[in-house]
């Protein structure tokens, strides 16, 4: 019999990363605004782009909350690996992940913000948007050991049918620290380290998004696989 909380957490995460990437395209966010930006060119992209910059601040919202139902709900399916360390590694896996989303927060604040009073000085203008990008790419740690307790509580699995296969806990392995190229953001403005980069941002956003579609195909396979009945 299906999980039906489980199925629905698990489609949650890819809809709202789905919904917030399509927020960002269509409020001139994606590509993303360069470090290097003129304030005069910034502040116009504020302004005329004001009501949609609204939207996606209101869609990163969503994005946290449909992340953290699937990361939760992950955390319930990791529970069922049997053995203490495997639990262990499932509240980890809860912990850090909300933890990995409270600067986002921080981002959808910050560009709201800075849509909100287009008269303002073109400086704070540019703060309030440098702050909100790097909210967004830079604060990476706490998911490196999200991924990796993902990671040891399925290789920790020995049952015959496992929960999760053991290449999805190589995957998290290697998705931890291909995500951590936002770390160098602070060290550069241009190229593929800056938060526009091709390493910092394009490669982490489709290796998260990537990961976050895989996890929910495999957490819907959990969610529908027929369990013993309760004795």
């Amino acid at each position: 019999m299906t999980n039906k909380a489980q199925a629905f957490a698990a489609l949650a995460g890819p809809i709202a990363a789905g919904f917030v990437g399509v927020s960002l395209f269509m409020a001139g966010l994606i590509p993303p605004t360069p470090p290097t930006i003129g304030q005069a060119e910034l502040v116009t992209l504020y302004t005329e782009n004001a009501t949609a910059i609204r939207i996606v601040a209101i869609a990163m919202l969503f994005l946290l909350s449909g992340l953290m139902l699937q990361y939760t709900a992950l955390g319930d399916q990791l529970w069922e690996i049997e053995g203490a360390q495997a639990r262990t590694w499932a509240r980890i896996q809860v912990t850090l992940g909300g933890i990995s989303l409270v600067p986002v927060y921080g981002t959808s604040i910050a560009w709201a913000l800075a849509s909100y009073r287009p008269e303002r000085a073109a400086e704070a203008t540019q703060m309030l948007s440098d702050l909100g990008w790097f909210f967004f790419v830079f604060p990476v740690a706490p998911a490196l050991f999200q991924m990796w307790a993902i990671g040891f509580s399925v290789l920790s699995d020995r049952a015959a049918r496992p929960v999760f296969p053991r290449w999805y806990g190589y995957l998290c392995f290697w998705v931890g620290i291909l995500l951590m190229t936002g770390l160098f953001v602070p060290f550069f403005k241009t190229g593929p380290f800056a938060w526009n980069g091709l390493l910092a941002f394009w490669v982490a956003a489709i290796t998260l998004g990537l990961w976050i579609n895989i996890t929910g195909g495999l957490m819907l396979g959990v969610a529908k696989r027929k369990r013993p009945a309760a004795g």
